[in-house]
């Protein structure tokens, strides 16, 4: 999955869309195959963007719902990234400060 031919997709998506479709598809799954560990996860991420996509009425409105999905997982992951942050510094606090081995 090198790199992404912009033209190619963009010419295959004009003149035939149910190819397109089709290979969008198939560069998914391929995608979502190399990330061992991760195709469960990745599987429903992509399931719920088709989701959002299909239920958005356009390709804006699309877009900007798929953005908002975006912050929510970004500003989730903040929270958690905070925690762990406070709870790494009250254990240095319960270890005196104690350089770890």
């Amino acid at each position: 999955m090198g790199s992404f031919d912009f033209d190619y997709w963009k010419h295959l998506a004009e003149h035939d869309p149910a190819a397109f479709f089709q290979a969008r598809e198939n560069a998914l799954h391929q995608f979502i195959a190399l990330h061992q560990g991760q195709e469960g996860a990745l599987a429903e991420l992509q399931a719920r963007i088709d989701t959002t996509r299909v239920l958005a009425g356009s390709p804006v409105q699309a877009c900007r719902e798929i953005l908002g999905l975006m912050e929510d997982q970004l500003l989730l992951l903040s929270a958690q990234l905070a925690e762990l942050q406070r709870e790494t510094a009250a254990l240095r606090a319960l270890l005196g400060g104690r350089p770890s081995c």
